[in-house]
Order: structure tokens, then C-alpha cells, then sequence
């Protein structure tokens, strides 16, 4: 019995893994917010998928999704969000030597480094804070306090309280970044975090398929407007279009979907009709057939020169997945839907 309610919620026909960037360094403008693997470790993610797995490519689960066509039992993919720099200059030569397909989200704004997405600029703010003299951090929380009302006054609060601004505290962030003397201009020119346009279309040439990740990169379900969440699923679905010559596309949802109703999202992919498949972060859930869920894999914990951690984020996956299921019916029932 408890096998079987098991396989009611655990996607079967799929083992989808994704990922972000990769450093053997840490990255100001990510490091704060999660830690990164190292080439190393992705190299050796890679070759576990390779000798484990059946790896299969986007097109492959469309075909199968849509038309029918059976994956191999085995069958896992790879794949790689935000349109990071790491991605071309470290993911790239590693599936391209191992023959591995994959795909990447994008993210209209960051493109050619136009613009920096909100987390990556807090991210910045809490690595300036973990560095900063207490005279530095002491003129901080007095500008917080004229400019903001916020009374914090340690390093601890100071981070506490950027890791709680989110999408639509956009100009709070900005001018957090300027009052810790953060050029994000000239940090876009000089340090070049994204893929540049000329790079994506050549991971497409190379036959890799390219994704859309909205415009902007919000939580889509914290969005007051459906107006709102369809212009960032429709705009960044036409850039990729373009880039492409591809009639319809992926699209991946930033953190996560699960608030977006499920029927609002199929209604959504009737009307635009430049969707193929919806790519969600709910590790191994059962979704609806035109959403593939993905086990988040960043983490090092557990990796070494010798070993890759996959196998064991892969069981814990498995094994965390009725839980997570009771919670995410008591998240579905708590939701606040999104307003017309």
C-alpha cells in the first residue's frame, strides 16, 4: 500500500536535474544565496547521469508528453536556469564533450547584461555588509533608518532584512546598492554575470534547446496582476522564438509555480500557443502532463574530488516526496489566488 501511494504522487516517467552556476570560488552576486558546485563536481554530476541514466533531450519529452512516444525507463535530463555566464563557459564544454543534451532558461533583461536581477543585487548588498568595517555597517543602518525607518543594527539584521525584499521592493534594493557605494552598471560591464545574446544562439546551433525564464524573473504567484505574469511568460517566450526560428518553446517559472493555478496555465498556453512544456521546481511531483518537475542539484554538500552527491539527492527526492506532498495540498488550500 505505501508503495502504492508512492507512485500516485512520484513522477515516473522523468528524472529531471537543474542547475544555476559553477565556481570553484565564491561568487559575490550568488554565493549569498546559495552555494555553487564546482566544474569538478558538475563534471562528475554529469558522468553518473551518463553511465546511470538514459539522458534524453527536451524535444525527447515533448514527443513523449504529447505524442506518446515511451522514454526509456531510465530516463533523465539536464538542465540550467537563469542564463548564468557558467553556463556557457563551464557547463557548455562539459555536456558538448560527453555528448549530453540540456537546456537553458533565460531571462529577457539579463541578456547581453542589460540589467542584474534582483537577487543577485541583495546578493551583493549581504557580501559588501560580510565585508564592510563596523564604520561602514554603522553609516548603513543610519541611512536605513532616515531612509527607511528600519532599525537594525547588526550585521545579522542589516541581512535579514535584504534577504526579505523581494521583486516588488525593486527600488528599496536599488537604493540599498547605492548606499553601500554597489555600481551595478559598471559591476554588469566589468564582471559580465549573463549568457550574451551571440552566446545563446550558439548553444542553439550546437543543438542545445533554449528556454524561456520570464522576463525579469519574479515569483510569478506573488504577482498581483495575471496580467503581469502573462507579459513575463509571453515576452520572454518571443525572445526565445526569435533567437530560435522555433514556432514554440519551454518555459521554466523562477522559484516556483506551484501558487500559478494549473488551470489559469493551461488556459495561458491555449492562448499564446508559443509553449511547448512548463519546467517547475517541485522535485518528483506528478503535475499535469504539460509540466515537467525538477530536482534542484546546486548543492556541494556531500560532493567530493572522488564521488558526485547526485545519488544522494536523487534518494533524498524520492524519499522526501510524500511529505512534500501533504505540504504542498496545505500550500494549494492557503493560497490567495491572483487578481484580474
Amino acid at each position: 500500500m505505501v508503495l502504492s501511494a508512492i507512485r500516485r504522487i512520484v513522477a515516473g516517467d522523468l528524472t529531471h536535474v537543474f542547475y544555476h552556476s559553477f565556481t570553484a570560488s565564491a561568487l559575490p552576486h550568488i554565493a549569498p544565496l546559495f552555494p555553487c558546485k564546482s566544474p569538478g563536481d558538475l563534471e562528475r554530476d554529469l558522468l553518473y547521469l551518463k553511465s546511470h541514466f538514459r539522458l534524453v533531450s527536451h524535444d525527447d519529452t515533448v514527443f513523449h508528453r504529447e505524442k506518446g512516444w515511451r522514454l526509456p525507463s531510465n530516463a533523465a535530463a539536464v538542465s540550467f536556469d537563469d542564463g548564468f555566464i557558467e553556463c556557457f563557459t563551464v557547463a557548455r564544454p562539459l555536456l558538448v564533450a560527453h555528448g549530453i543534451p540540456a537546456t537553458f532558461f533565460v531571462c529577457k533583461s539579463f541578456i547581453d547584461n542589460q540589467a542584474l536581477m534582483f537577487r543577485n543585487k541583495i546578493a551583493l548588498c549581504v557580501s559588501r555588509i560580510a565585508e564592510g568595517t563596523p564604520g561602514e555597517l554603522s553609516r548603513f543602518t543610519a541611512a536605513l533608518r532616515a531612509g527607511f525607518g528600519i532599525r537594525v543594527d547588526s550585521r545579522t539584521g542589516v541581512q535579514k532584512w535584504l534577504f526579505g525584499l523581494g521583486f516588488a521592493s525593486r527600488d528599496t534594493i536599488d537604493a540599498a546598492c547605492e548606499c553601500l557605494g554597489i555600481d551595478i552598471p559598471a559591476f554588469l560591464r566589468d564582471r559580465r554575470p549573463y549568457m550574451t545574446m551571440d552566446q545563446i544562439a550558439q548553444l542553439h546551433r550546437e543543438g542545445f534547446t533554449i528556454g524561456a525564464h520570464t522576463s525579469d524573473h519574479p515569483e510569478l504567484g506573488k504577482l498581483e496582476d495575471w496580467n503581469e505574469v502573462r507579459r513575463q511568460v509571453s515576452e520572454s517566450c518571443d525572445l526565445v522564438r526569435e533567437i530560435t526560428g522555433r514556432a514554440r518553446v519551454p518555459f521554466a517559472f523562477p522559484f516556483n509555480g506551484l501558487d500559478l493555478p494549473r488551470s489559469a496555465l493551461a488556459a495561458l498556453r491555449d492562448e499564446l500557443g508559443s509553449i511547448d512544456l512548463m519546467y517547475d521546481t517541485n522535485n518528483l511531483m506528478k503535475d499535469r502532463s504539460f509540466i515537467v518537475n525538477r530536482v534542484w542539484c546546486d548543492t556541494p554538500e556531500g560532493a567530493n574530488s572522488q564521488r558526485s552527491n547526485l545519488p544522494a539527492l536523487l534518494r533524498r527526492a524520492r524519499a522526501f516526496e510524500p511529505l512534500r506532498a501533504i505540504r504542498r495540498r496545505m500550500r494549494r488550500r492557503l493560497a490567495v489566488p491572483i487578481m484580474g
